[in-house]
């Protein structure tokens, strides 16, 4: 009999990087653990092969990208490849053009104008580079797993019972369920969106992975699903896995010796950047030109409750800066040279900026709303998120007491375990495997 096959659904990358150059949020989960359960399949899985649905043909596709590297070299350097080929996505400067072409519906808008879905640009430019891509043979004893956004683009359904029809069992990766329990927090429609996707594509899953204790718990609360369907946590990695860059961002390094605090997160109202900037304004009447620098990294705009505040701190000189396109060695480098972290954030799933804050032994001041209480509570610095007084209160006691902020950083550094990428693969590679054992 065929050794079972491990395929692992990645179309959403591709769409991300014809756009970006460095992985964010789920896609950099996504892109490790692909590769660290491609470095050990284990037992059962004879081998594990990334996999794509392709929007037209409305089926699922993989790529022979192990003949040339692994998922962390092949993405991010996809953008300079296109770039490099002449193949870049074209800017769509007018209005009434990008009007006529959403007006035509799927699939047909993306045969006609492929440049608009990641995975057909990428068919383009891999015939150009001699990329080998071939339809996906699901056989009885395969599995298909989906770590991504499976709500998004309403084809996780199509590729499931594709999958299913052939015999494979599949399994899903849920990093949180914020849609459905705090839908005010996102755009609107999207929390109908997740509906839909949950409805339509997890009744195909025969085993779900969740990052903590409190995603699963949401996902029971929120959404009806069979009480004997296996929900097991695995714990996401957040040990270094590139070192440092040697040069720190410049307008960091612009600072000449002053300490920062560093908050590592897209910038949207659920992250709670306004706090943050509201403790930094009564910081700075307290401090004065000592008041630490506030940094800011990740991408999006700024809502209007938040731009009020932060013109308000740039005019009267609060050090508050942002960064964006921060790859994973420039993070390294603001982890290892922040003064403390933060994560002010309303909810989360999980909240991966705090472990990793923790896992390089820095103070981290974080509320503890959600999964974030699954991450070390003992160990974080409780905030309040609605209240700036109690963070001003922690900055200013540390500022003036550093032996208390380095004997808490001694304390982070002894008591903390870092999760590896391995670690997180394993604990879903044996999911996997027992949902295939208990399905054949």
């Amino acid at each position: 009999m065929k050794a079972p096959t491990l395929w692992i659904d990645v179309t959403e990358l591709f769409g991300q990087f014809a756009l970006s150059s460095h992985p964010t949020g789920i896609s950099r989960v996504m892109i490790n653990l692909v590769d660290a359960l491609a470095a050990d399949p284990g037992v059962l899985f004879e081998k594990v092969r990334p996999i794509f649905w392709h929007p037209v043909w409305r089926l699922p596709l993989a790529f022979d990208y192990t003949v040339h590297r692994d998922l962390a070299a092949f993405f991010p350097s996809l953008r300079n490849s296109y770039a490099e080929s002449g193949w870049e996505v074209p800017r769509i400067r007018s209005g009434l053009r990008k009007g006529i072409m959403t007006s035509v519906p799927k699939p047909f808008r993306f045969r006609l104008f492929p440049y608009l879905h990641g995975v057909t640009h990428f068919l383009g430019w891999a015939r150009h580079a001699g990329i080998g891509v071939h339809p996906v043979a699901f056989s009885r004893n395969d599995r298909l797993f989906v770590p991504g956004s499976f709500w998004l683009d309403g084809y996780a359904p199509r590729l499931a019972a594709h999958a299913k029809s052939n015999g494979a069992t599949v399994g899903v990766f849920v990093h949180d369920v914020l849609l459905l329990s705090n839908p005010e927090w996102l755009a609107p429609g999207h929390a109908q969106q997740f509906r839909r996707g949950v409805e339509a594509f997890l009744p195909h899953c025969s085993v779900v992975a969740c990052n903590s204790t409190h995603t699963r718990n949401e996902l029971r609360n929120h959404v009806s699903l069979p009480a004997s369907l296996p929900i097991e946590v695995c714990r996401l990695a957040d040990a270094r896995i590139v070192p440092p860059a040697t040069q720190m961002p410049r307008e960091v390094a612009d600072l000449s010796g002053r300490h920062f605090a560093l908050f590592v997160s897209t910038l949207t109202p659920r992250k709670n950047h306004r706090l943050l900037v509201d403790a930094w304004l009564q910081l700075h009447d307290i401090l004065g030109a000592q008041t630490p620098a506030l940094v800011f990294v990740g991408g999006g705009a700024p809502d209007a409750a938040l731009g009020e505040v932060l013109a308000r701190a740039a005019k009267r000189g609060v050090p508050v800066i942002r960064l964006d396109g921060v790859d994973d060695a420039a993070l390294e480098t603001l982890y290892d040279n922040a003064w403390i972290t933060l994560y002010p954030s309303l909810g989360e799933g999980y909240g991966m900026p705090v472990a990793e804050a923790l896992a390089r032994g820095k103070v981290c001041l974080a509320t503890q709303c959600g999964g974030l209480a699954d991450v070390a509570p003992d160990l974080i610095d409780a905030i309040d998120p609605q209240n700036p007084n109690i963070l001003v209160e922690r900055i200013v006691s540390y500022h003036k007491d550093p032996k208390r902020l380095a004997a808490r950083e001694a304390q982070v550094r002894a008591r903390y375990r870092p999760t590896q990428w391995a670690d997180t693969a394993r604990c879903v590679r044996l999911l996997l495997e027992q949902a295939v054992r208990a399905v054949h």
